[in-house]
């Protein structure tokens, strides 16, 4: 009986993991990571979903395929620095409104290197998107 009851922790666990795992990101550090799992597997189309404009809006088609295409020439390089070994999040700072966020994040690559960024993000329906802007 004993031995039903870890089984049944365990598999809530896992359950609870998996659908945090899964979910768009509660938070704006959330999104930045899952970008960098995605682009870890090589899935562009799913990482440009993750953008919006700066107004909030959705990204035309061909600004998404931009992203993707970026996105495939920045992997190349993370390749060449023998991959992203771990993003660690700095800081996370959300607007008083709850509607902006700018995440400060740092990059380690399977070569020792590190890189400092940062990202903009904003929230639209309740979901964090990382802010697509080519200034």
């Amino acid at each position: 009986m004993k031995n039903f009851k870890i089984l049944t922790i365990l598999i809530l666990a896992v359950s609870a993991l998996t659908f945090v795992a899964c979910s768009g990101g509660s938070t704006p550090g959330d999104v930045v990571q899952k970008s960098f799992k995605l682009m870890k597997a090589k899935d562009f189309k799913a990482v440009s979903e993750l953008y919006v404009k700066d107004n909030g809006e959705k990204l035309s088609e061909d600004e998404a395929k931009k992203i993707e295409g970026l996105l495939g020439m920045g992997n190349t390089e993370n390749e060449k620095k023998d991959g992203v070994k771990k993003i660690t999040i700095d800081e996370e700072k959300i607007a008083e409104d709850g509607l902006s966020a700018r995440v400060k994040y740092t990059i380690e690559y399977g070569n020792g290197n590190t890189n400092k960024e940062n990202a903009k993000l904003k929230k639209v329906d309740g979901k964090w998107f990382m802010v697509f802007s080519m200034n």
